[in-house]
């Protein structure tokens, strides 16, 4: 006799197997059941021999099923179950990961070109680093993490990210960068250290106002601001300030005014 301890996993059948077992019993059950009637009462019944193929048909049907279609229904089912987990893992990692993945998706603040009057900060206004940048912070409703509006309408040239993340010692480069082409001009604009993954993606259409990133603290820097370069479309960079400080004056005086209508 075999004996079984505590630890000895007992199996049982899935509760809905049982039920289709039983099921599947009982009607084999009443077809020879049936059978059995029309034999004992063969005399009586003309049609007998059609009436009896017709249950033996049945009961070639319901082997059918249990042999052949059961099985494969209960395999897609599983198939069916195991994909939706898997999706669901798919959608949990996606969940997780947002952050890091979202230069792949629409930016997540508002696409509008309206945007209350900013307060901007210049006391670092001119940078050296590289020659010919600027350097101001933007503040809206007491909040520096704020979205950058577009200075001009225009096309997303490209967005990347240069260096790497850290303090102010170990940290490296503008970190997330956009360009903006600007309609009708030579040159395009530079932003830097955005919010990772804010900008909108390469070949955007902008409206004057629009946000094109994040004011952020990526790259080498010590607090929040925007660090502003003019290129023209070759891409070298605009070094002199009589060419490039009226444009990022008017941006700043944009900015400050607002564009609430």
């Amino acid at each position: 006799m075999e004996k079984y301890s505590s630890k000895t996993p007992i199996k049982f059948r899935k509760p809905q197997k049982i039920a289709q077992y039983q099921t599947i019993k009982l009607l084999i059950s009443y077809i020879f059941l049936n059978i059995k009637q029309l034999n004992s009462q063969r005399k009586y019944h003309s049609n007998h021999g059609s009436i009896k193929s017709f249950f033996v048909f049945l009961i070639f049907l319901v082997l059918i099923y249990i042999t052949v279609l059961a099985p494969l229904i209960e395999t897609g089912v599983q198939i069916v179950e195991k994909s939706v987990k898997n999706f669901e893992k798919v959608q949990e990692w996606v969940e997780e990961k947002l952050d890091k993945i979202n230069p792949l998706l629409p930016p997540y603040y508002s696409k509008s070109d309206k945007f209350s009057p900013y307060v901007i900060y210049t006391t670092y206004f001119i940078d050296d680093s590289p020659p010919g940048a600027y350097d101001f912070t933007l503040e809206l409703k007491g909040e520096v993490k704020v979205p950058i509006p577009a200075p001009c309408n225009g096309t997303i040239r490209r967005t990347r990210f240069q260096g790497k993340n850290g303090n102010f010692t170990t940290a490296q480069g503008a970190g997330q960068i956009v360009e903006l082409i600007c309609d009708g001009t030579n040159y395009y604009w530079l932003m830097g250290h955005l919010v990772e993954g804010s900008p909108p993606r390469k070949g955007t259409r902008i409206i004057k106002g629009q946000p094109i990133g994040i004011q952020g603290l990526t790259g080498r820097t010590s607090g929040y601001h925007v660090h502003a370069q003019i290129h023209y479309h070759n891409g070298s960079r605009i070094t002199d300030r009589n060419i490039t400080r009226p444009i990022i004056n008017d941006y700043i005086k944009f900015l400050r005014k607002g564009k609430l209508y």
